[in-house]
């Protein structure tokens, strides 16, 4: 049986300002040191944790369990694994308000650039 990590792993896209600017953000609100951001662009093949595709959709998370979430679920975990974060986490899991946040995220994914060049993804 694989040993479980006592930190999660969040995988961000290192080539998009947005998604740069979110893992730091994650990291700031992670006091306890229970969040590893990593920039997936920089990882071999065989070291990622999903498909390019899978990725394309969502940001990818590797729970403590070694379950991997994509998207609204991660974000919501990663949330609930920090100090400040879980109360904004909790409230993620309400019906409706999860609806809504799941929405908003898929449009997020999908209209995001997914190079480095794009204007539009600077957000730095």
């Amino acid at each position: 049986m694989a040993r479980q990590s006592r930190r999660i792993q969040v995988f961000y896209d290192g080539r998009c300002g947005w998604c740069r600017a979110g893992a730091q953000r994650l990291k700031r609100l992670d006091w306890l040191g229970s969040i590893d951001a990593i920039d997936y662009t920089t990882l071999a093949p065989g070291q990622r944790p999903v498909p390019e595709e899978a990725f394309n959709s969502g940001m990818p998370l590797r729970a403590r369990d070694g379950r991997i979430l994509i998207g609204f679920d991660a974000v919501r975990h990663a949330l609930l694994r920090t100090p400040v974060g879980w109360t904004v986490g909790w409230l993620l899991y309400v019906p409706g308000l999860s609806h809504f946040g799941r929405r908003c995220y898929n449009v997020f994914a999908r209209r995001r650039p997914r190079d480095a060049a794009s204007a539009a993804c600077r957000a730095d």
